[in-house]
């Protein structure tokens, strides 16, 4: 909920500035109830029925609110459903591929990953052709899930897919089914991860509903046949009642609501909703006389109740008015701004309230508790998704981003402490002769081994090695000088040398690194980028120079590049 700001009044110049004072308020809030009970009390021979009748009509338009919110409460419930599974699909999909897995250690993976989420049924993985190779329900090992349309979708457009509504072939009950690829580091696809999402929220949502009596909850898919209902029209499920007057109108639309007679004739007033990312529609009808009863009883009788309600008004007004209603309301009020300013850790339930505030004052806690942990689940998962946006996936060293990232905090550090800053660049020889003499897997060997070695080489003195890009490396080394650098850039070079990694397109015949060895205390006029830039002439300059050698940076390297 936004806050606007009070306008403050505009004031003429040379006029005060003082604010005009408000008067006090002629009647207490306490006598101010008193007269309106009196004002109420006094027409109401006349405007009872009336008014008995209006209130039955804002009686039904409340139940339509409160089937529409569970409706809403059942359709974001899926939503979040859906929006928790997409990243953990794409997290197992990214294990599965770097761990080739037996058929005994992929479903005891499976079966550990569906024990941890309670709103699945069963884990799948299918090959490129859609037979099911790995499940946690041995059912479903070899059915071939090739003609469905979200395994195809999943398969083509290489990303997380889902489908409708389905009864599952493999536990005969009504559920989702979301896709996510497998992919190789080239693309191609290695099969696809399907996980059976169960009705787990729909049960939640009927014992919400069965507070109210004769409450009715059903889901029908995009054909009109019911999916899942209350226990009361279970029976029902799986017949199709596109021809039903209700149903014809919930599919003609996202959204709405009628006042109607439900499949088993009783009059209900429903709400009903679409779900999201199906074309299944989620109604909620709360039993019409239940809903009615207790106004049209009061109409029966309201002649008789009227002297005792309006002794009962004028006692109340006075006497419980601050107490029962004043107090309560403020303090609501001040827990509701608490919220407004992000302290979800405040409590209504910490004071004592009168037994009508008390749900009230529970929902309050409710939302509290839940957009803390929400906040808090947020919080958790941006952190793990940074981490992993921070490396390079073939070497497990840090990535451009994550050697930015920490390059930019050295160097605040290095201007804070007045220290220099060092910067090794490295440059695989000849790379691109390797890859097309050895091939990309040997490649990537030849890579993985050489961060292995500047790894171990620079263990005590780099704070980050990081892939910068393609065959180059960089080593950040805060505190060291050139002539440390230089040492340490050389004992680099020759400990790749010694790994004596054949490679007969390179003028010694094994592979070779070149290095530029930049250091830098930082100057008011300088960034962080000067220091990888000064480093890259080095690299290059070590590159003319015949490869396989350690260049310093010098202002005469300045003057060459320039």
């Amino acid at each position: 909920m936004s806050v606007v700001p009070a306008k403050l009044p505009r004031t003429l110049p040379g006029s005060s500035a003082r604010p005009a004072k408000r008067g006090r308020p002629i009647l207490s809030i306490r006598a101010r109830l008193i007269v309106l009970a009196l004002v109420a009390v006094a027409p109401l021979m006349i405007e009872r029925v009336h008014r008995l009748e209006t209130t039955r009509a804002e009686v039904g338009a409340r139940a339509h609110a409160e089937a529409a919110a569970l409706a809403r409460q059942g359709a974001e419930a899926q939503r979040q459903v859906i929006d928790s599974l997409h990243p953990l699909l794409q997290v197992f999909a990214r294990i599965y591929m770097r761990t080739p897995l037996d058929p005994a250690a992929c479903k005891a993976i499976l079966a550990d990953f569906e024990g941890n989420v309670p709103w699945l049924r069963g884990l799948n993985v299918a090959t490129p052709d859609g037979r099911i190779n790995c499940a946690t329900d041995p059912r479903a090992i070899g059915l071939n899930v090739s003609d469905r349309r979200y395994f195809q979708t999943a398969l083509h457009e290489r990303d997380f897919a889902l489908s409708d509504y389905l009864i599952s072939r493999v536990h005969h009950a009504p559920g989702l089914i979301a896709t996510f690829p497998i992919l190789a580091n080239d693309g191609t696809p290695k099969g696809v991860i399907l996980a059976s999402i169960n009705l787990h929220w729909m049960g939640e949502l009927v014992a919400r509903a069965a507070r109210h009596s004769g409450a009715a909850v059903f889901l029908i898919d995009g054909s009109g046949t019911l999916i899942a209902a209350s226990a009361d029209e279970a029976q029902l499920i799986g017949k199709n009642f596109a021809a039903n007057a209700l149903v014809r109108n919930m599919l003609a639309a996202d959204d709405g609501a009628a006042t109607t007679a439900g499949f088993d004739g009783v009059r209900r007033i429903f709400a009903f909703i679409r779900v999201p990312w199906t074309r299944a529609r989620l109604a909620v009808g709360l039993d019409e006389y239940s809903v009615h009863s207790g106004i049209d009883h009061e109409i029966s009788v309201a002649y008789l109740q009227l002297a005792v309600f309006g002794t009962l008004v004028l006692l109340a007004a006075w006497f419980g008015g601050e107490q029962l209603i004043v107090q309560p309301i403020r303090s609501l009020v001040r827990t509701a701004a608490r919220f407004g300013r992000g302290d979800l850790y405040a409590r209504a339930s910490e004071e004592r309230w009168p037994v009508e505030f008390v749900p009230l004052a529970e929902a309050f806690d409710d939302m509290a508790r839940r957009l803390a942990a929400r906040e808090e689940e947020l919080r958790i998962a941006n952190h793990h998704l940074d981490e992993l946006a921070s490396l390079d996936g073939l070497t497990g060293l840090a990535n451009r981003r994550g050697f930015d990232r920490r390059l930019d905090n050295e160097w605040r550090r290095a201007s804070e402490r007045g220290g220099p800053v060092a910067l090794m660049m490295i440059d695989i020889d000849h790379f691109k002769l390797f890859n097309d003499r050895y091939g990309h897997v040997a490649g990537d060997a030849c890579l993985r081994a050489v961060s292995e070695t500047l790894s171990v080489v620079t263990l005590n003195a780099a704070v980050l090695v990081a892939r910068y890009g393609g065959e180059e490396f960089a080593l950040l080394l805060p505190m060291v000088d050139s002539t440390g650098g230089v040492a340490l850039a050389e004992r680099a070079r020759r400990a790749v040398e010694e790994l004596l990694m054949p490679h007969a397109k390179a003028p010694r015949g094994y592979v070779t690194v070149s290095i530029g060895v930049a250091a830098l205390v930082p100057e008011k006029h300088q960034s962080a980028a000067d220091l990888v830039e000064a480093a890259d002439r080095a690299l290059y300059a070590a590159k003319r120079r015949g490869r396989n050698m350690v260049v310093a940076h010098t202002p005469a390297l300045m003057s060459v590049a320039c």
